[in-house]
């Protein structure tokens, strides 16, 4: 295994120089304080995957008009999304737990325990994950008041707590599974993706967004096209904006973190209601038309990076 020897930031701001990462908009030595102080070498040298390289000539290998400073933005826009992202994730999930339960508890032939019973029935791995969380601070007490343990000590005296009984309501229920577990019940309930007001597939890619933020993952390290294949509901979502030609809307929809946000955008107009979208819609629409915007000129030779933008700006201006 080759393995890279660990390096300090002055190192690391040489390494970057040998690759063709200039610093004509900051000093090396607040270069070096930053990688220090603010961000880590490999996230942020990650946005440089949107670049193209010199592939002929003394400078073939190195990459063409990146300086630092450009890629402290991208990492400082990332971070800006991220946080708006994750708050539409959450509102999303919100809402659909909030129109399942309503839909539960107006049909007079449901208990509100019986759905739990059948699903984790269907689903018995869930019980592990809820066994877990016996002691959260949040839902431990929830989990305790409706559900059994018992330990098991096997004969090489290793001890393992399993549920044995439980008796849990789907009002209960909606706060103690996670959004993972939530898109189980939701195709559960709904019987067959058909009937469900909002596909799986579509859920999944915002399932996947929502875990990328929540772990603070890096969104737009790497804007090139990918191999990834949309769910229908999502090619027919971005085909009625006709600013987008068929072109852009399929490079754009094979790039995986591009796909997912879209599907957020989907699925978030489709089930949140008007208020609350109109707020976030805002947010988001704030972050492209000013931060987004504030340094613009480092991106002018960047086409990849122009034309990811242009797609989500056209995007939001149909949503709102």
């Amino acid at each position: 295994m080759n393995l890279k020897p660990k390096l300090s930031p002055d190192k690391l701001i040489e390494k970057m120089q040998s690759k063709g990462i200039t610093f004509n908009n900051i000093s090396e030595q607040d270069a070096i304080e930053y990688l220090k102080n603010h961000n880590n070498y490999y996230r942020l040298a990650s946005y440089r995957k949107n670049y193209d390289k010199h592939t002929s000539g003394e400078n073939k290998g190195k990459y063409i008009d990146l300086d630092f400073s450009y890629l402290i933005d991208l990492s400082t826009i990332d971070m800006r999304l991220r946080f708006i992202l994750m708050n539409m994730c959450l509102d999303i999930e919100h809402t659909l737990k909030v129109h399942v339960l309503e839909e539960i508890c107006a049909n007079e032939e449901e208990d509100g325990y019986q759905i739990v019973a059948d699903f984790l029935s269907e689903n018995s791995y869930i019980l592990q994950e809820i066994c877990k969380k016996r002691f959260s601070t949040y839902v431990g007490e929830l989990i305790n008041k409706h559900f059994t343990f018992e330990t098991i000590t096997s004969e090489d005296g290793i001890e393992t707590t399993i549920i044995t009984n439980h008796n849990c309501p789907i009002w209960a229920f909606m706060e103690i599974i996670g959004f993972g577990d939530f898109i189980k019940f939701y195709k559960f309930y709904y019987s067959s993706l058909q009937n469900a007001p909002v596909p799986e597939g579509a859920l999944n890619l915002v399932k996947s967004l929502r875990n990328a933020c929540a772990h603070n993952n890096c969104l737009i390290h790497n804007l090139r096209s990918g191999c990834s294949r949309p769910p229908h509901s999502i090619s027919c979502f971005v085909s009625q904006i006709t600013s987008i030609s068929k072109d852009i809307r399929t490079k754009n929809l094979r790039q995986r973190p591009i796909l997912e946000m879209t599907a957020l955008l989907y699925v978030y107009n489709l089930v949140v209601v008007d208020i609350v979208k109109f707020h976030r819609f805002n947010e988001l629409d704030a972050l492209l038309s000013e931060r987004m915007l504030r340094n613009k000129h480092y991106y002018k030779n960047q086409q990849i990076i122009s034309s990811t933008y242009c797609y989500f700006r056209k995007i939001v201006d149909f949503l709102i």
